[in-house]
């Protein structure tokens, strides 16, 4: 087992979009719950009230809704990410440090993937938050910055780090410290 630990930090603003899925009782039940409280499905669900009221152990809080989500760390001028090795910081970079089209040869093992995201028929919650988006660690014997991948994700509004790759293995985020400032639901 290797004892050097390889840490990348996320900083500055996030979005997330995530599109609902739940069973056609749990519905009903969010429905019921809802209009127990004179509230729309969408407002109710952004509504820390709604998981008390909803009685349901499994679902404590808009996190533990079941979905599927587009995440990641937005390119603005806030975005910041931190590369650890062996406890001393060995990079600082932007996204736009990520993303050099001007270049002969890439500084940075970068795979951009364009995208409009299509919204199809559901219910999303939607977030932007701010702070320590996410903390990566994994522990490995010597690094090679070339062996990392940042994944982005661009589409017609904005660029997103969405994943990081080292070894060709998704780094898992150990640590979040952020403060939503944005939320919306909708049904489309």
């Amino acid at each position: 087992m290797s004892t050097n630990k390889l840490k990348i930090n996320l900083l500055g603003e996030a979005w997330n979009i995530k599109q609902m899925v739940f069973s056609n009782e749990l519905l009903h039940t969010f429905e019921e719950v809802a209009a127990r409280m004179k509230q729309p499905l969408t407002d109710a669900l952004i509504d820390p009230f709604f998981y008390h009221y909803l009685k349901n152990k499994t679902i404590q809080s808009i996190d533990d809704l079941q979905g599927n989500s587009v995440e990641g760390l937005i390119n603005s001028p806030k975005n910041q990410i931190e590369i650890w090795y062996k406890n001393k910081k060995i990079k600082k970079l932007k996204i736009n440090d990520l993303k050099e089209e001007l270049l002969l040869f890439p500084l940075y093992n970068t795979t951009i993937q364009k995208s409009n995201i299509n919204l199809e028929n559901g219910i999303y919650i939607e977030q932007k938050e701010i702070g320590l988006i996410g903390s990566f660690e994994i522990h490995t014997d010597n690094f090679i910055i070339d062996e990392l991948e940042f994944q982005l994700l661009q589409t017609n509004e904005q660029t997103i780090l969405e994943k990081l790759v080292y070894k060709n293995q998704v780094l898992v985020c150990k640590r979040k410290d952020s403060l939503i400032t944005f939320q919306n639901c909708f049904e489309i």
